[in-house]
């Protein structure tokens, strides 16, 4: 939209690109031609942005119904709660809502994510998080104490899957529970001796080997698939 001289510059400019062959044609004619030009144009974006949406909601749907499908995936691995499920609030038109996670019990009943307790919602957003992340992986992450909220058991759930996704990447997680930490692969820690910090790192992988080397008799073959479970451990 413009106005007042910017509308004569824009005019102005507009007439100099129409190809009128007659040089001698009125004011009235010159804006004639310009609305058939003006018109034209007009067309052209229009269905270039037809297609420019078309194939946004291409990409778009292709990309959720997947992520969709590992976040349900995840979420069952996680909880007993029910089935997760991402649903588009708008499905006529995609771009002019959100997307709504909705909880899928027994007989048909659904909950609201914010009905949910706060382990309960934690549970739900690590299962997008890690389905983001196998859908599209990167190759370093930080997790801050994201056991924080989880109990005992749901921590063990949480542990497994992070084996699960470790081996597709690297992570430094920040956690003070023991169901993380054992499965950890280095320990790094702060120590406060006389008012002076140090860092302090633990190489497990090392650890466990030598557990299972002093634990296996001189004789044991440590290729062993009963050593190989111990070292895992």
């Amino acid at each position: 939209q413009t106005r007042g001289n910017d509308f004569y510059l824009l005019e102005t400019a507009a007439l100099q690109t129409v190809p009128i062959e007659d040089t001698t044609l009125t004011p009235k004619k010159y804006l004639e031609e310009f609305d058939i030009f003006f018109g034209k144009i007009c067309e052209n974006m229009s269905e270039a942005k037809e297609l420019l949406n078309k194939k946004k909601k291409k990409t778009f749907m292709k990309t959720f119904e997947a992520i969709s499908g590992l976040f349900t995936t995840n979420f069952m691995q996680l909880s007993t709660k029910g089935k997760a499920l991402l649903e588009i609030q708008n499905p006529e038109n995609i771009f002019e809502g959100g997307i709504d996670i909705t909880i899928k019990v027994g007989q048909g009943k659904y909950f609201d994510v914010t009905s949910l307790s706060g382990g309960e919602q934690t549970l739900v957003a690590l299962s997008l998080i890690f389905s983001i992340q196998e859908y599209k992986p990167y190759a370093f992450y930080i997790l801050d104490e994201i056991d924080a909220a989880l109990d005992k058991k749901n921590t063990g759930l949480l542990a497994n899957l992070l084996k699960k996704y470790i081996l597709k990447g690297q992570y430094i997680i920040i956690s003070h529970n023991d169901e993380i930490i054992s499965n950890a692969d280095t320990l790094y820690g702060i120590s406060m001796n006389n008012g002076i910090s140090k860092i302090v790192s633990l190489d497990l992988n090392e650890d466990k080997l030598q557990t299972n080397v002093n634990t296996n008799n001189p004789g044991d073959d440590l290729s062993s698939p009963a050593s190989l479970e111990i070292v895992n451990k």
